[in-house]
C-alpha cells in the first residue's frame, strides 16, 4: 500500500508544448523551470489603479487607530468572544484563554499575541 501511494504521488512525466518528457532529470528540470518562472516576480502583471478613488478615514478614526491598546481593552475583547472559537491556528480556544487568563495574560498582553 505504501509503495502504491508513493508511486501515485510521483510525477512520471509531463507534457510541454506538445512534447512528452519522462526522463527523471528532464522532468525535474521542467518542474524547476516552471516554479522559477512562477515565483521570480517578473511573470505577473502589475495592478494599475489609474483613476481609482479610495475612501479616506476621518482624522478622528486615524487618531483612534494610532492609540495604544490598553490591557483592559484586550481583556474585554477576549471576554466578548464565544468560548469555543479559536483566535489562531495554535489550537487554544477562548474558553481556555479565559479559564487560564491569570497564568497566560502576560504572553497575550505583551506587544501583541505571542501564543
Amino acid at each position: 500500500m505504501i509503495k502504491w501511494k508513493r508511486s501515485s504521488n510521483g510525477i512520471n512525466g509531463l507534457r510541454e508544448n506538445d512534447q512528452w518528457f519522462d526522463d527523471p532529470m528532464a522532468v525535474k528540470e521542467k518542474v524547476k523551470e516552471f516554479f522559477k518562472k512562477r515565483f521570480d516576480g517578473g511573470a505577473w502583471q502589475q495592478v494599475m489603479l489609474d483613476n481609482t478613488e479610495f475612501t479616506r478615514i476621518s482624522d478622528e478614526d486615524n487618531r483612534r487607530l494610532k492609540e495604544i491598546i490598553t490591557k483592559e481593552e484586550i481583556k474585554n475583547a477576549v471576554w466578548s468572544c464565544e468560548g469555543s472559537k479559536s483566535p489562531g491556528s495554535y489550537g487554544f480556544n477562548f474558553g481556555f484563554i479565559k479559564l487560564c487568563w491569570e497564568e497566560i495574560k502576560s504572553y497575550i498582553i505583551n506587544d501583541g499575541v505571542r501564543l
